[in-house]
């Protein structure tokens, strides 16, 4: 670089560093607060456009020569102070209204405004077919991207729509609805208003067809629960909606807070749910099932999660980042009490055991401690949520639901942080648990116990943290808890017949136990509950076999939760002896979940089993059939056409996946259905294309790719999901184009078939297939 213009670069960086415009500066801090949105918006969802005007009503917090919204892609037409317009900036990523605001003042700013939005406001299926949809997921700032707003959490507001929208359409918004007026040119406008004060991420808009089901609770809330029309005469969706948020209600032991409450299903959604205020989305392709799907998926724990979230995140909102604990960490941990009630103790023991297998297993590269703003979803969430569950034991059943009703009371429609969380701890208990957030929040690293018996003695080989550790003390007579961080001796140890450590899984413990085999028997047999017996259960899996067969015999005759026989199963299935064979025959007689996991696991079918497990393909899960039927199918070739024709009507689960499975074995079954071959091919490859969810267009990829049935419309679907605004589809659909880009039969297709394309989507692919 020259020196001369070595000077006029310093200069021209001089002036942007130190004079940089009002309105940028201003970014930093808190300009005002909005009080109220009153927004008529025109959704055009086939052009995926929306144009507004948006009438706002902010007090300023300080004097201002401009104010900014958040505007990201927007197009601006016009802005008014009152009846006068107002000069404005546009960038993409604000707008900049130019005005002097005085401090303590109240002013309506309206703002026009068009916008075809990349994120936020997602429309599926209205140039391609398949279920037509648009809804909102406003997470962060996202729900600036179809309305200029201030996205700050901590800014709070009431708002009402007039929402115009084609008419043969249902739309769903939050908060209360006022009215449907048919406008004569094939739309309606629908009004709907949020009364109680929200932050703009929580803002959702939804349109489909859609049927209400409507549910009053015991706090007479009207739940409306909406359901595809086509689903409705074998939906198991909403499985017991009114004992979920009863239980929800009664366990935080706080009002629920809204007027209403609505659950609503949407076609390729990005997550799991979202907590939108009172109107919670979540991911139909999933989680709306029939009695089949409900075996192996349901929305229950989903449900729970995002009710819960109403309280959690939506009443009471963190201040910032690090806070996102108070709204995830909760969420989970009340959706896992809920779990226990609707599917029994041992079902929500089992869940959270192997996530605290997830947890520790993870902390060797998950190193972001709980209360930071990069936390993962795995702290955030599972840790989070045993974390609070530990809090509960800390500091007894009482203060805690004290503390909890405190927190409401204190911070309702407002914000709260970490530390006034920890204010309000000492308020209720008097004492702010230093130690406990230091170690759980501000640390990673999950505590240690190296344990070994010697006879009489219990020895502490490592406690990293000098923690107390619960032993639970099984004798002939009674049992009770011993607590020690240190070594110790078992004064009744005669007649001891098992010692469990940390019983019930209730503590974050990477805990080693080297203790006598006898003790791990009388665990796994004795009266301890189902979480104790699995965990000791899974020691003996290098025991020889004539040690753990007598075991095994022995849990086979009691009735036990189908965890523990598909333990067994697995330790039993390579090695099928008599003794095994007749383990089988028992267990087929066991719960569906018990079969689920023979027809997954037994990979060589025994001719003495062949007949139960050929029974396997009758049970009410979809997950069973597809496993069973793959089975049967490649082990006795001789019946291919029967279990074929049996199981020609079975269309499957929400990922079609048994269909899909189907389609593939009558392909390469000799002689089956010839002339049909050609219609299956057609169909596979249709599975593949935009009219289809997410989770069938990423089963169907596997499948054709493994077929070797690529063809020109597998390649354009391809191209298609490339571009889907979810990365769950785009993703692997990138990843397979590249992967048949290296073939170069296919790369010829994929290249002929890349030049019809826009010429912007050519270069995008292009470039990353060539890279």
């Amino acid at each position: 670089m020259n020196n001369r213009f070595s000077k006029i670069f310093f200069l021209a960086s001089f002036i942007i560093v130190f004079f940089k415009p009002v309105w940028l500066k201003a970014q930093s801090q808190k300009q005002y607060n909005i009080i109220h949105l009153d927004a008529d918006l025109k959704i055009n969802p086939y052009r995926k456009e929306v144009t507004g005007k948006a009438e706002y009503k902010i007090v300023m917090l300080n004097d201002a020569d401009s104010i900014f919204f958040d505007s990201q892609g927007i197009t601006t037409l016009k802005v008014k102070s009152r009846s006068f317009k107002t000069s404005f900036q546009q960038t993409n990523k604000l707008l900049v209204i130019n005005k002097k605001f005085k401090k303590n003042k109240t002013y309506r700013i309206r703002i026009w405004y068009r916008v075809k939005p990349k994120i936020a406001m997602y429309f599926t299926g209205w140039q391609t077919g398949g279920r037509k949809q648009v809804w909102t997921q406003g997470q962060g700032k996202d729900n600036s991207h179809w309305l200029p707003t201030d996205s700050n959490q901590n800014d709070k507001f009431t708002w009402k729509f007039h929402i115009n929208f084609p008419k043969d359409y249902m739309v769903i918004s939050n908060g209360e609805f006022l009215s449907h007026k048919l406008n004569g040119n094939g739309t309606a406008t629908t009004v709907f208003e949020q009364s109680l004060p929200a932050p703009a991420y929580l803002i959702f808009i939804g349109a489909g067809k859609y049927a209400e089901q409507k549910v009053m609770t015991s706090s007479q809330i009207p739940v409306y629960n909406y359901q595809y029309t086509d689903r409705l005469n074998i939906d198991k969706t909403y499985y017991k909606t009114k004992e979920i948020f009863d239980a929800v209600e009664q366990e935080i032991g706080v009002p629920y807070p809204w007027k209403n409450y609505k659950q609503i299903p949407c076609r390729d959604f990005l997550y799991g749910g979202m907590e939108n205020v009172s109107a919670t989305s979540f991911n139909g392709d999933r989680y709306v099932t029939d009695s089949m799907d409900f075996v192996d998926t349901n929305f229950v724990n989903v449900s729970a999660h995002e009710l819960t979230h109403q309280w959690f995140g939506d009443l009471v909102t963190g201040k910032k980042s690090a806070d996102h604990w108070l709204h995830e960490a909760f969420a989970t941990y009340y959706a896992r009490l809920i779990d226990a009630r609707i599917f029994g103790k041992d079902y929500a023991d089992f869940n959270a055991y192997n996530y605290d297998r997830q947890i520790i297993a993870a902390q060797k590269i998950d190193t972001v401690p709980l209360h930071r703003p990069n936390a993962s979803s795995l702290t955030y969430y599972r840790k989070g949520a045993k974390i609070i569950d530990m809090l509960r034991q800390e500091i007894g059943d009482e203060n805690y639901r004290k503390l909890i009703k405190a927190y409401f009371k204190r911070f309702a429609f407002g914000n709260a942080g970490t530390q006034d969380f920890k204010n309000l701890l000492y308020e209720v208990t008097g004492d702010s648990l230093p130690k406990f957030f230091k170690l759980w929040f501000e640390d990673y690293h999950i505590p240690e116990f190296s344990l070994v018996q010697h006879n009489d003695s219990i020895i502490f080989k490592k406690n990293n943290y000098q923690l107390p550790v619960d032993f639970l003390i099984v004798t002939n007579e009674k049992q009770y808890i011993l607590r020690a961080s240190k070594s110790f001796k078992l004064h009744d140890y005669k007649s001891i017949k098992t010692v469990v450590v940390n019983p019930g899984n209730k503590k974050l413990y990477d805990i080693t136990f080297e203790r006598s085999p006898f003790w791990i028997k009388n665990q796994i047999l004795g009266p301890t509950q189902f979480i104790d017996r699995y965990m000791a259960l899974k020691r003996i899996t290098q025991w020889r076999d004539s040690e753990k067969d007598s075991i095994y015999k022995q849990l086979i005759d009691m009735e036990q939760y189908y965890p523990v026989y598909a333990e067994i199963i697995k330790n039993i299935k390579d090695n099928l002896n008599e003794t095994h064979l007749q383990m089988f025959k028992q267990l087929f007689q066991k719960d569906i979940k018990t079969r689920q996991q023979i027809a997954i696991e037994l990979d060589n079918i025994p001719e003495e089993l062949k007949d139960n497990y050929k029974t396997l393909l009758d049970d009410a899960s979809y997950v069973t059939k597809q496993a069973a039927l793959w089975h049967y199918w490649m082990q006795f070739p001789d019946e291919r056409k029967e279990i074929l024709d049996k199981t020609q009507n079975i269309t499957g689960g929400n990922d079609k996946a048994f269909r899909l499975t189907w389609l593939s074995l009558s392909l390469f079954t000799d002689n089956y259905k010839v002339a049909d071959k050609r219609n299956v091919i057609k169909e596979l490859i249709g599975y593949s294309s935009p009219r289809y969810n997410m989770l069938i267009r990423l089963t169907a990829f596997e499948m054709i790719i493994q077929l070797r049935l690529v063809n020109r419309t597998f390649i354009n679907n391809l191209f298609d999901a490339s571009f889907h605004f979810n990365w769950r589809l785009h993703k692997p659909a990138r990843i397979h184009l590249k992967k048949l880009y290296q073939v170069p039969d296919y790369r010829q297709l994929i290249n002929t078939e890349l030049n019809k394309l826009p010429e912007d989507k050519q270069t995008f692919l292009r470039k990353y297939l060539n890279n």
